[in-house]
Parts: structure tokens; sequence; C-alpha cells
């Protein structure tokens, strides 16, 4: 058998964002018009929303001169990660509903794109079934500006030299209210040689995507369908401006000829050309599909006999470059942003999710872009900004994330000693922030100054620093010694060691060491309940452990900050069932807990980002990281344990077949902010899919395909998921490229064995899967 395509594997009837690595991006969280041709619900440029860039719209000319707007209704829609695919069935319209009047047979294909270099394009072909008394299709591209609600939209220029229409765009609209910012963009709207052209200012009215309700349809029965060719963008009273492109097509056979209209958005302090390095793999600016076959070379080629796994690998890696973001504005290096719409900044929180994730890319400019763009933004008083976006930078806010150990990770896959040397200042500043300012009380432990700082708000163990925790904003005004920051700086230490000893500070590397020991020690004391066998947070005021547990308690497990006993202990809360062990796991916190709720309720309200019971990815896979290091303790006991829990949370994120209650389609993918642990079913109401805010790939690499990294040793150990085939290509670890196959080669045909490469060569075989370890 060949070996699959990602592109097409991906394929979907009920999906329908964009992206290709660039500013640009089309995601509509709650999308109205997609039965509209071209690009009418909004589109973003970074955080800035940009709605109705295109309306494409057409318009019969019958044989008696009759003008009559067509309305486009959907036969068949095809989403693929590089383009969405419609077929139209042009129809008149009755006022009520859609009918078929006067002979109209005409098909429309319409293919729409999105480039890395901000341009979307819509290409269409047309056919009709049978004679027509349509004498032509007139075909209109177009937009309608605000001024007065978006910013100014002036400035409309038509340049006949290159049949383009260009205009400049102020961004202002932002979903999260952060700063107040604008983006100066320049917009041209062209595509194939037009007919005509017009620009009308307007009063303000309802705007719907019929051109029949904009001035551009006026006078076109007089100008047989031609367009005024007047460009005048200058409002007197009002405030909406109209502009669009007219093209015509005769129809004289079955076929008439395709159109490809589009629009380019771009900064003009910045230029459109996309960036290479872990983005694409040249600097070039390809089509949509060619940068997105580039993007696909990078990634290591992972492939198995279940086919849920091969589909939501692959579907990972379309999320994280559907909302990566080139180099520009407030970003120095290329990013990956949290997530859509309201979540489209470059946010600590996630951080370490896109390291663990993006170091496995050919090229590590991407995973190391996302760490570099916080360091450019690091604080007077050291911690990392908390939200990145294009035009803003929101420094007062603040999360805590696992940098030491993703850094860790990443420095293992791609060793750079002057990249390492490079981040090692502001990595220092970092946990120079935790020891001033942070712990006060010199215990080696770190606060929790607010429910927010954590990425985890409106949960029960905020209450033991403050019991009015959740009515507090960005407040700091409480202090709680957190069980995540505590394991998070330990691991911070942990690297600034190993840092500084290569970098050859031995009496820094000894006291970065000394700095870990005491964290450990503290740990164990103050934060390990022995009583309960759990980690909890630390009251330093109250000098008392929290009453309250939280999945956070796992995390110590991630490393030697439990002992081996404490780990063991620790794990048998996964299995109570008053416990963290619900049908869907894990719950952030036990059933057991006062304010647990399955729905995402708070305080009797639903909330948006819930962390009093709901199923995080996020959680999820920290968890599967402690099953692999309990694995490593106890592996007969834990690894099928491992198994389990990873295939059941990649079920999890996907939508429920239709009338199957929670029987899930594993056809159809997804990744929202939070489940329900009862059910397994998202919180769609949020409408934001494909929130990277975990990571996944990276586990099925590690424990799927097995192949894990550890400093220079590399040990490639699958887990015994059940399956018949496996095949891994261009893994890229310390600039060795490694393949494994199991029943198959690697060109995907049958191919009896397991074999392990290193650059091409065999360097382990045998029968099935078994561990193999060798230094790189």
């Amino acid at each position: 058998m060949p070996l699959v395509k990602p592109i097409e594997l991906l394929h979907r009837t009920d999906k329908w964002y964009l992206g290709n690595a660039g500013m640009l991006v089309y995601a509509p969280p709650f999308p109205q018009y997609l039965d509209v041709p071209g690009f009418f619900d909004e589109c973003h440029y970074g955080d800035l929303a940009f709605h109705r860039l295109l309306c494409v719209s057409f318009v019969a000319e019958y044989k008696g001169g009759r003008f009559v707007e067509l309305f486009p209704y959907i036969n068949h829609w095809n989403w693929y990660p590089d383009r969405i695919e419609v077929r139209y069935y042009l129809v008149e319209r009755d006022g009520v509903g859609y009918k078929q009047q006067r002979g109209v047979r005409i098909f429309v294909d319409e293919v729409r794109r999105l480039g890395p270099d901000g341009t979307v394009s819509c290409e269409y072909s047309f056919d009709t079934l049978a004679k027509v008394e349509v004498k032509r299709l007139h075909v209109y591209g177009w937009t309608v500006r605000d001024n007065r609600n978006e910013g100014e939209a002036t400035e409309f220029s038509w340049n006949a030299d290159k049949d383009e229409l260009s205009y400049h765009q102020s961004l202002n609209h932002r979903e999260h209210g952060r700063g107040d910012n604008a983006v100066e963009l320049v917009v041209t709207l062209g595509g194939d040689k037009p007919r005509s052209v017009q620009v009308t200012p307007s009063h303000g009215a309802h705007v719907m995507p019929l051109v029949i309700s904009t001035p551009l349809w006026d006078g076109i029965a007089e100008r047989k369908g031609d367009l005024s060719g007047e460009v005048n963008g200058e409002n007197v009273l009002g405030g909406t401006v109209y502009a669009g492109l007219h093209w015509r097509r005769n129809v004289t056979s079955n076929k008439l000829r395709p159109l490809t209209v589009t629009v380019k958005v771009r900064d003009p302090q910045r230029g459109s050309r996309p960036v290479p390095g872990g983005v694409h793999a040249s600097g070039k600016t390809p089509d949509a599909t060619q940068a997105w076959r580039e993007f696909i070379d990078l990634v290591p080629h992972f492939e198995c006999s279940d086919e849920m796994l091969t589909r939501y690998y692959w579907y990972r890696w379309y999320g994280l470059r559907l909302n990566t973001v080139p180099a520009g504005c407030n970003y120095s290096a290329p990013a990956v942003t949290e997530g859509i719409a309201y979540f489209r900044g470059v946010i600590t929180y996630s951080l370490m999710c896109h390291l663990n994730e993006c170091r496995w890319l050919r090229d590590p400019a991407l995973a190391r872009g996302c760490l570099d763009n916080h360091l450019a933004h690091q604080t007077e008083a050291g911690h990392l900004s908390g939200h990145i976006y294009l035009a803003h930078v929101n420094d007062r806010g603040f999360y805590h994330t696992d940098i030491g150990r993703s850094v860790a990770g990443l420095l293992s896959h791609h060793p750079d000693p002057a990249w390492a040397k490079r981040i090692t200042p502001g990595l220092r500043r970092l946990l120079e922030f935790y020891q001033n300012e942070r712990d006060e009380e010199g215990f080696n432990l770190f606060d929790v100054r607010d429910q927010f700082e954590t990425g985890q708000e409106f949960t029960s163990r905020y209450f033991h620093g403050d019991e009015q925790a959740d009515m507090h904003g960005w407040d700091c005004k409480l202090r709680l010694k957190g069980v995540d920051v505590t394991a998070y700086v330990y691991h911070l230490a942990g690297l600034l060691r190993d840092l500084t000893a290569e970098q050859g500070d031995l009496v820094q590397a000894r006291e970065y060491a000394q700095q870990a020991e005491l964290i450990r020690i503290a740990a164990r004391r103050f934060l390990w309940d022995d009583k309960a066998g759990f980690f909890v947070d630390y009251n330093a005021q109250q000098r008392e452990q929290s009453p309250y547990q939280a999945a956070i308690g796992f995390y110590p497990l991630l490393s030697d900050l439990a002992t081996e006993d404490m780990a063991l202990r620790t794990a048998r809360h996964l299995d109570a069932a008053d416990d963290f062990n619900t049908p869907w796991p894990v719950p952030t916190v036990p059933v057991a807990d006062p304010h647990f709720s399955a729905a995402p309720r708070w305080r009797g309200e639903r909330a948006n980002c819930p962390w009093n019971g709901r199923v995080w990815p996020m959680v999820n896979s920290h968890l599967a990281d402690v099953y692999g290091k309990l694995a490593e303790l106890r592996p007969q006991q834990y690894r099928g344990r491992l198994v389990k829990f990873l295939r059941r949370y990649i079920e999890m994120m996907h939508f429920e077949e239709a009338g199957a209650g929670s029987q899930k389609d594993l056809t159809r993918p997804n990744c929202f902010e939070h489940y329900s642990p009862e059910d397994g079913s998202a919180c769609e109401y949020r409408g934001i899919d494909d929130y990277q805010h975990s990571w996944v790939a990276d586990l099925i690499l590690k424990y799927v395909a097995g192949i894990r990294l550890d400093g220079n040793k590399l040990t490639v150990d699958p887990f015994d998921f059940g399956l018949t085939h496996l095949v891994v290509l261009d893994a890229n670890l310390r600039g060795k490229r490694v393949d494994v196959c199991y029943n198959r080669d690697r060109r995907g045909k049958e191919s009896k064995g397991y074999r392990v490469f290193i650059d091409g060569k065999v360097a382990f075989k045998a029968d099935k899967p078994e561990m193999f370890t060798v230094e790189l």
C-alpha cells in the first residue's frame, strides 16, 4: 500500500477553517455566510478581525435583456487543510425559498484557498447541464467597508496596468478587548483581468451578501452589466464604502471560461513574503497547496494500522500550522498562537505545548521562535508577558509554564550551543523573578497570586488562599504555594544547571543544582500530604496544606520531585471512583470535590473556562507523560494503562456520531478547550476548535512510535497499541534521520518484521517491536 497523503487524509465535509502559517487566517467561530461564495465571514489578521473581505455574486443576463441576481445553493462541500471545494447550483429566488425558474441550469465550482502571503483566492469553473436562456453570466467580486466602526478605509486606487483595486485599511477590532493600537494594511482586489470597476461611498445600511443590496447594482441593466468605472471612496455624510470588480462570461456552450478572484492583505511595513525556517521549506512565495506540502515535508511521517491515531496525528499538525504566524509587528520570529479568534496570540501558558510539538520538525526555527518571542518581551521584573498580540503586548498578564522541561526537550532534539547561550540570560532572569517575587518567605516553594495566572481559573484550590479568590481579576490578591508552579520552577532550575555547566560556568551550575535540591526538599516536606498520598498546595501564612486536591497534584511525577513511593501512591488516585476515575479521563478535580461539575458550570452559572471537573487536553497531555514516567517505574502495571489512557484521550477529541449518543465519529477529530468527563462532549458553545493548548503529536511519536530521546540517548520502544503495522519516516534527532518500520517498508509496502533505520541504514531489526537503545 502507498503511504498516506496527509492533505487528502484529513478531508471533511463539516469544516471550514483555512490557514497557512501566514498572518491572515479564515476561521470564524460562528460563521453565518459559509454558503456565500468568497470570504464574507470574518478573517483575522493576527488577532484583528477583518469582516467582509470578499463577496462574489452572480447575475444572469437573459436574452431578453433582463438582469437577475442568482442565488448559490450548495450541492457539495469538501474541506481540506489547503482548500475548500464547493459546488453551487445557481437559482432564482421566489421570495420564500429557492426554486428553479426560467430555465437556469448553471453549476459553479468554487475552490477557496488562503496563501501564506495573505492572499485569498476563489477559483471558479462553470458548466450548464442543458440549454439555458441566460445570454451572459456576470460575476462581481466586492467588499464593503464600514469606516466609522472599523477605522478608516480610504485612499481607494485603481491600477489599470495591473487591473487591481487597492485600499488602505486601519484594522483595530479585537475580540479580547486588550490594546488599542491599529495596524495599517493595504488590501488589493484583483484576479483575472476584470471588465469594469466601481467604488461608491454610501450612507450606512444593513449589509447583506447580495449585490442587489449595494450601490454597485444601480444602473447595471443600463450599462449591460458593467460597473460605473468611477472610483470615489470619500464619504461626505455617510461612513460606508462599496467597492468591486466585474467579470463577464458568455454562455455559448456547456462550459464557460473559468475565473479567479483574489484579495491580498499585506502590511506595507512588513511586505508579504512568507518566512522560511520551520514554516516553509523555501523563502519563495508558494501557492497555498505548495506551502502545505512544504510544511508536511518538515514533519516526521507517521502512519499505523489504527486509523484514529494516524488521522489525529496529522490533524494535530494541521492545527499547529493553522495557528502559526510569521515574524512581523510584535513577533520577532515565527510562532504558534494558542488558537483562533480570541486566542490568536502568542500566549505563555501554551508555550510548553508548542515547544514539545514543534521540536519534532526537521527545522527547529518555529519551536525556537515560540520562546524567542517571549524572551523578546520579557518584563523588567523578569516574568514573560502573558499575551503577545500583533500590535499589543499584555505585560501585566502572566502565566506559569513548564519552560524548563520543554526547552530541555527541544535542545535534546536540536542541540545548538549558540542558541542555548543566547537564551540563558532570559531564563536566568525568569528564575530570579520566582525567587525574588514569588517566594518572599524563603520556602523554596512558589506562589500563585491569582486564579488566572495558572490558566486554571474557577476551581476550588484557590479558596485555601482566599475565600473570595474567584471574585478577583488579575489582581494578585491571594498567596498560595502552588504544586504546578513549584514543579515548573524546579524544571527551570534543572535546565539552568545543565546549560551553565555546558557553558563552562561551574560555579553558577552548582548554585542552580543547590536551588533545585532545596525545591525538591521543600516540595516533599510541605506539598506532600502523606495521609492522602497526594501533592497539594500550601498556605505559607497559615502554615497548612490545602484540603483541596486538583489534577496538578500529579505534575511532580513528571520528574524526581516525587520519590518512587510518592509517585506510586499518587497514581492510585487515578483509579478511585470518587477521585479522578471518570468515563472520560481526567477531570481537573476529583469527583468528591465540593465544587465538582461535569457540566461547564461554576457556582450554577455556565462558565467559559471552568476548571472544576471538566477534562482539559492540557491536563491530559501532562498526565500522558506522567503515565510514561510510571511505566518506567512499573512497566507491567503502567505500560498498558498508558495505552488505554492515550487512546481514550485522543478518542475524546472527536465529534459525536449523529444520533449515537456519546459514540464518537473517528473521522471527525477536533480539539476544543474542555470536555465533559461523563460523556466526552466538547464545549462547542465556545466555538473555539483547533485550540493548541496541549500536545498530542509528541505523545504519539513518543509512545505509539516509541521514539524517546533523553539527552543524546535514543530509545525506540513502541508501547503495545495492538498495531499490525507502523511507519515513521524522517524523525530528525540530533542531526540524524530515524525511521521505524513494522510490517511495512519505507514506501508503505508490506514487509514482515520490525526495523529501525538511522540515516538510512538498518540499526536494529527483530520480528516484532522491541526496545532498542543507542547514543546519537
